[in-house]
């Protein structure tokens, strides 16, 4: 193998790509196969035990996020790359999953309810497409620390909107689409002055860095001076997304309900 699991991705030599390589398709297929199987089985599950699993989870992500910056950060720095501040600061939207969770687990009120409808709608949705293009895996391989991190970060997002839809924990609503672009907001707050002053890309609202539609659309208004209108236009894209997957869990919730009715009708 040539590397270790703790190795760090610029001491990996001739390391191309593990996107989408045969251990990262069937890390993709146990994910949503068995997350779905689970949250299903577990669909009984009382809201009492699930608030303390939330609270729990909460602060386990908190710590491995620390974790993680620190690896990262001791190797960037002893190598004399100095700290990533580009790159490495929580201000992406999907860390918003573990402040949101954070308020979901130890807060209440219209805090606590915006951030279980960002959970459940834009933390699902972003969980499970980092799962199938996991961008930790152009940097490390399958079996690192580092790929390993990003990997279970997003299968998190993901299993925890499922779990939290499937128990009835949280019921989404029409109104859950502008409730779950509130945290979007609050971050963006932070973002936005970081990536205008030293050019980063964090929640990737100002170059688009690795998306090939929004990097082209971010060059190309740039150049004319319009990076502002790039900035809101992807902010505004969480909104439609948002509603997808309320439209998506209504739909499902009709036809079981209709399905529950057929089976009444006929015992």
């Amino acid at each position: 193998m040539g590397y270790g699991f703790f190795d760090y991705k610029y001491n990996i030599p001739d390391f191309g790509s593990d996107l989408f390589c045969g251990a990262h398709i069937t890390y993709i297929v146990l994910v949503y196969v068995m997350g779905v199987l689970v949250s299903y089985l577990l669909r009984r599950t009382r809201h009492e035990r699930i608030s303390v699993l939330l609270k729990a989870l909460s602060i386990v992500m908190v710590l491995l996020e620390v974790c993680k910056i620190s690896w990262e950060s001791y190797y960037d720095i002893t190598t004399g790359r100095g700290f990533n501040y580009f790159g490495l600061l929580p201000v992406y939207t999907c860390s918003l999953f573990m402040y949101t969770l954070l308020v979901a687990a130890w807060g209440r009120g219209k805090a606590r309810e915006a951030s279980l409808s960002f959970i459940t709608t834009i933390g699902l949705l972003y969980g499970a497409i980092g799962v199938v293009y996991c961008n930790g895996l152009n940097f490390y391989p399958f079996w690192t620390f580092g790929a390993f991190y990003s990997l279970m970060f997003h299968s998190v997002m993901f299993l925890t909107g499922v779990f939290l839809l499937m128990t009835g924990y949280k019921e989404l609503q029409w109104r859950d689409v502008p409730l779950s672009f509130i945290p979007i907001a609050l971050l963006a707050l932070v973002a936005i002055p970081i990536n205008y002053a030293i050019g980063s890309d964090y929640m990737l609202i100002y170059s688009g860095g690795g998306v090939p539609l929004y990097e082209d659309l971010a060059a190309s208004l740039a150049e004319r001076g319009l990076r502002p209108v790039y900035t809101l236009i992807m902010l505004a894209t969480h909104l439609p997304l948002a509603a997808v997957v309320v439209g998506v869990y209504k739909l499902i919730r009709s036809a079981a309900g209709r399905r529950c009715a057929s089976a009444a009708k006929a015992g």
